[in-house]
């Protein structure tokens, strides 16, 4: 079995994403920082955004360095082709893929790229499967996987982005028993249970890690990191020679 990792993604997709040079990256919504820390441990220069004023103070500590700001991945406070890398690791669904595709291919060089992860329930672990089970019973719509992926349809048909990859890499993620409950209890769905339906389900929960454990060491919960690039085509971001009746502003 693969060695579990506490960081958020393995680092072979880590590497496919942003490559193996160091390069300056722009991480949008980087939260706490976990894959920024990722990147930067690796020599990239990493910048952060995020809307949380709170989070982009954190960065500073975790990353050693003032690169981050508070702010939209809709109007972001770059200048244009000032990055090599964009990457929205688990966040893109969050962003106006209208606005905010136009803005990330604006502060992307000549050459850059944007890639995008996301981590996916993996289902062929046989305790995984019980577990979709328990908490189907309780809501059918419940894991349904591949949140937010949807958004990467919107990088496939933007006129600002060509050649876009896709590569899957396999990621275990240590888990306590807590974490787990946690986790289920944190569902949006679980809080609409009837009391004595979320008690019998978490109790469920923690049988079933108890049972597929092995004591002390954490369960490891399956993701399948599924990882695209694409890259910056800048041509249709200008105004045509021939739009005669077009408005060009100045900044």
């Amino acid at each position: 079995m693969t060695e579990p990792r506490r960081t958020p993604y393995p680092a072979p997709a880590a590497a496919w994403m942003v490559g193996e040079q160091p390069a300056r990256v722009l991480d949008l919504a980087s939260g706490r920082g976990s894959f920024a820390a990722m990147l930067a441990a690796e020599g990239h220069e990493v910048f952060g955004i995020d809307r949380d004023v709170a989070r982009v103070a954190g960065l500073v500590d975790r990353l050693g360095t003032r690169l981050h700001v508070a702010g939209q991945v809709e109007s972001m406070p770059y200048l244009s082709c000032h990055f090599d890398v964009v990457t929205a690791s688990d966040t893109l669904h969050r962003f106006a893929p209208g606005l905010a595709l136009t803005e990330i291919a604006r502060v992307l060089r000549p050459g850059g790229h944007l890639a995008v992860a996301y981590n996916t329930r993996d289902d062929t672990v046989p305790w995984v499967r019980r577990l979709t089970a328990l908490m189907r019973a309780a809501d059918p719509h419940a894991m349904a996987g591949d949140f937010g992926q949807e958004a990467v349809a919107a990088v496939a048909d933007s006129p600002y982005f060509v050649g876009l990859e896709r590569r899957s890499f396999r990621n275990w993620v240590p888990i306590t028993r807590h974490g787990l409950l946690s986790m289920v209890h944190r569902q949006p769905w679980a809080a609409g249970l009837a009391p004595a339906v979320r008690d019998e389900l978490l109790a469920a929960v923690g049988e079933l890690y108890d049972t597929s454990a092995r004591r002390p060491e954490p369960l490891l919960l399956p993701f399948q990191t599924s990882c695209w690039r694409a890259d910056v085509d800048h041509s249709e971001l200008g105004v045509a020679e021939d739009a005669d009746d077009a408005l060009e502003i100045r900044l």
